[in-house]
């Protein structure tokens, strides 16, 4: 009788370790289903379940292999789909997270890559702040400023699809000089952009239209005078005599100075791309060119306003002598004429760093081109997921 207990017991403890062998062996080999486990750190791990036992998970990751990962660090378990696992299966380092804010722009512009909701994140620079609020999949909004709060802009964007390696979007920045100039300056630049990639690993085109208000006084005119006074006129009367001479020619005029007609706006076209150059590391191109108008100040003719009186400064043995004086003036017309076109490029490579799913760290040796030289703007900043 013992012995036929005996034999019962190893028969069913070897049926059943048989059985969970044989289930082992067939979740190991199911690829169908893949994961992305979200840990409560922040780190993100994409792989196949082949067990669950309740305190922790076995995962097979592509590189990594099999992790185990305690329940209690993990915040939440998704079931990839099949559009999600063939952007997965072209990503790079594919164990790990290879979505999220930073990688929908790069140094300064953004890609057309769809940002998650919820996913807010925000970028301190050397000179001032911005952040950005995810409001819903593939819209977000921010703010921009600096670190005196002017001048200050708000910005928009949003993916209208991202299918199949293929994203296109469209954003809006409108900014205001804020306490600086009273608030009267102004501008905004709004603008369409195609991607073509996956997160972590893809370029960019943009195209759009800016422009910048330097009207800050009143609207300018198209034509100027000029009149050159006599050295030794009274110097208390010189403005009140350039006045007085204008005013004669057209009594219109009651400003000195003309401003120069608008030259910021125009189009702006832009390019961007980022590749990885390790696990923790990418390299960023971000480029844009800013087209503007180009006006010459130009001398349209010359004419003469007769019998101005005004006061002379004479000096006679050392001493002033005033004496009143009736003259003729020649005043010259001017007026700005377009010239064509004028170019600037800001052009930024730049390195990006993730210490962390939620830390990033960029630098970016950028600069200034344009036909009359080129400036260097390095630039850092920080990148902070909340």
């Amino acid at each position: 009788m013992k012995h036929l207990i005996a034999l019962v017991l190893i028969f069913t403890v070897g049926f059943y370790a048989k059985s969970y062998a044989q289930d082992t062996t067939a979740q190991a080999t199911d690829t169908s289903k893949l994961y992305l486990v979200k840990k409560t750190d922040g780190g993100e791990f994409y792989g196949h379940i082949l067990a669950d036992d309740g305190r922790e998970i076995l995962l097979l990751t592509k590189k990594i292999g099999k992790i185990y990962i305690s329940k209690s660090d993990i915040a939440e378990i998704v079931l990839l789909t099949t559009e999600e696992v063939q952007k997965l299966r072209d990503a790079p380092y594919q164990d790990y997270r290879n979505s999220g804010p930073y990688t929908t722009r790069y140094y300064f512009t953004t890609n057309a890559l769809p940002i998650k909701k919820n996913e807010h994140y925000a970028m301190l620079h050397l000179y001032g702040p911005e952040v950005h609020f995810a409001v819903a999949d593939g819209f977000s909004v921010g703010v921009m400023t600096t670190w005196i709060g002017s001048p200050i802009a708000a910005a928009a964007k949003y993916t209208l699809f991202s299918k199949n390696k293929n994203s296109m979007s469209v954003g809006t920045i409108i900014g205001s000089s804020g306490f600086l100039f009273n608030g009267k300056g102004f501008g905004g630049l709004h603008f369409a952009t195609y991607t073509r990639g996956v997160p972590g690993k893809n370029m960019s085109i943009s195209a759009g239209y800016g422009h910048v208000s330097n009207h800050f006084l009143n609207p300018p005119e198209n034509l100027e005078y000029d009149v050159i006074i006599p050295d030794n006129a009274n110097p208390t009367d010189y403005y009140d005599l350039r006045l007085q001479i204008l005013q004669q020619f057209d009594p219109r005029y009651d400003a000195p100075i003309l401003e120069r007609p608008s030259t910021g706006q125009g189009p702006v076209i832009g390019f961007g791309g980022i590749v990885p150059v390790g696990k923790k590391a990418s390299f960023i191109l971000d480029c844009m060119t800013i087209i503007t108008p180009s006006y010459d100040w130009v001398k349209q003719r010359s004419l003469t306003v007769n019998d101005v009186t005004y006061t002379r400064w004479d000096r006679v043995n050392s001493e002033i002598v005033h004496s009143e004086v009736t003259a003729d003036f020649n005043v010259d017309q001017y007026a700005w004429e377009s010239s064509g076109y004028r170019w600037a490029t800001i052009l930024m490579p730049a390195m990006r760093f993730s210490n962390s799913h939620t830390k990033s760290f960029q630098i970016a040796l950028a600069g200034i081109i344009q036909k009359s030289g080129t400036y260097p703007v390095p630039m850092v900043s920080w990148l902070r997921q909340f």
